[in-house]
């Protein structure tokens, strides 16, 4: 007894590939809820990126530490991504629309931000391994060895 074409997947004969092409078309509370998340999200981000930045770019912390660079960098990306978000929640993002063309710039910042992150880390990871070459590489702290 062999299966044959016509008879595999004969339960879903009735359904149009229309239905089967969205699997969010069942699921209305849930694509609310996730544009809900998403404003959300953009609200409260945009202005805390804006806040973050100005802060970390102060001319007293951004010459001192270079966690604030590195820091204020992050948080402008991320205000890109959001703003990027922004724009193209409402707009539909099928292939063509202007909203498929600006989902690029927002995962773009959005890889850039986790760049960063990486980086961050990694120059923190020096600093606490060797603690003695960061400070002669970053500052002049290490001056009175450097004579003797």
């Amino acid at each position: 007894m062999g299966l044959n074409a016509t008879e595999f997947g004969n339960d879903d004969s009735n359904r149009s590939v229309e239905q089967r092409a969205d699997p969010w078309s069942d699921f209305s509370s849930t694509k609310s809820l996730f544009y809900i998340i998403c404003y959300v999200a953009v609200a409260l981000g945009i202005p805390g990126n804006i806040l973050s930045a100005v802060v970390w770019l102060r001319r007293h912390l951004a010459s001192e530490s270079q966690s604030a660079i590195y820091l204020a960098a992050l948080a402008i990306s991320d205000l890109v991504a959001m703003t990027f978000a922004a724009v193209t929640l409402p707009l539909n993002n099928e292939e063509g629309s202007l909203g498929h063309y600006l989902l690029y710039p927002m995962w773009a910042a959005v890889v850039l931000g986790s760049l960063l992150v990486l980086t961050f880390s990694v120059v923190r990871l020096i600093a606490i391994r060797r603690p003695l070459q960061v400070c002669c590489i970053t500052s002049v702290c290490c001056a009175p060895w450097r004579s003797g």
